[in-house]
């Protein structure tokens, strides 16, 4: 469809430019979050502590440590997978096990509060964590645990963390496997695009189900945002404002201040996207751009409606969508 067309019962709004002047909505008191401190709260960053794990959600790549210094609101501690210090595919921690860590800092609300979280989590000592081979020797394998087959992505919801894998030959009498976020192969929460080929192995859980573990692209080469989600990008960073985040779903969308400075498919595609919302809802919408929260510069940052920000863009299996997210 044309950037010009309206589809049947669409009521989209045809927006090409924002005023230069912007009515930034002033943000309402926030909740108290735990681990909020003031921005000014001091904290020695490079001191190490030993706690315990409380919770540790594999899946989201998340938990909390059991910390009793004083130092920390209601003695829990934030960490996530990336700070682990681990040679495993997708780090994680064990509940109850004994870790060593430093506190870090990071500004939130556009720098008027901080939150505390966890930093280079290791064993006593400064060991790195090694949980992954021990899970992977109590599996059981189709056809041995070094065994790799091929197929292609079926569907996968990049925020619920798992979908399912079309095998290019049946195997045990399966066709499809399902796939969780922590068996592929790149570290950060992936999108992988319906069609993208894939190469994995098969491991039964105690109740026969086959699912995939380790994927990867075909011979082995480890999976980026670029490759699971056919991405290219665009030269040249432009302007706008956050017309809607969620920081608890970890997306949003960005509105340019000048649509036609944008490139051609990157228009075509967000006026696509735009009429099949309003399509959908019957409501009046924007040409905007979707962005997650890896997209950020900075992935703590919480934009409030309204707030200048720049950023490029990209075209993906998907659409178009808007990277390098961060305040103006």
């Amino acid at each position: 469809m044309g950037a010009g067309g309206r589809g049947k019962g669409a009521v989209a709004k045809r927006a090409t430019k924002r005023p230069v002047q912007k009515a930034i909505k002033k943000e309402s008191q926030p909740k108290q979050e735990d681990n909020t401190v003031d921005a000014n709260f001091d904290v020695d960053e490079t001191e190490r502590r030993i706690g315990k794990v409380a919770y540790f959600d594999r899946r989201r790549g998340f938990g909390f440590l059991d910390v009793d210094d004083g130092l920390v609101p209601e003695n829990k501690l934030m960490v996530h997978w990336s700070e682990i210090t681990s040679d495993d595919r997708w780090p994680f921690l064990n509940s109850g096990m004994e870790v060593e860590y430093s506190i870090k800092k990071v500004l939130v609300r556009q720098g008027k509060a901080g939150l505390l979280r966890a930093s280079n989590v290791s064993l006593p000592g400064g060991e790195a964590i090694a949980l992954q081979e021990e899970v992977e020797d109590k599996r059981e394998y189709i056809g041995g645990k070094e065994m790799r087959y091929t197929g292609s992505i079926k569907w996968y919801h990049t925020t619920q963390g798992y979908g399912f894998i079309t095998l290019d030959k049946a195997e045990s009498g399966v066709t499809e496997v399902k796939v969780n976020r922590e068996e592929v192969s790149g570290g950060h929460a992936i999108p992988l695009h319906t069609g993208l080929q894939v190469e994995f192995g098969l491991s039964k859980n105690k109740t026969g189900t086959i699912a995939a573990y380790q994927v990867t692209l075909p011979g082995g080469e480890m999976l980026t945002r670029e490759t699971g989600e056919a991405r290219e990008a665009f030269p040249g960073v432009f302007t706008g404002e956050i017309d809607w985040y969620d920081f608890r779903g970890a997306q949003g969308w960005v509105l340019p201040d000048d649509f036609e400075a944008l490139p051609g498919p990157v228009q075509e595609s967000v006026t696509e996207q735009a009429q099949r919302r309003a399509d959908r809802t019957g409501k009046e919408t924007m040409e905007t751009l979707h962005f997650r929260r890896l997209d950020m510069v900075d992935h703590t940052v919480k934009f409030a409606k309204g707030v200048a920000i720049k950023f490029s863009v990209y075209m993906s299996a998907k659409g178009a969508g808007a990277f390098d997210v961060q305040l103006a």
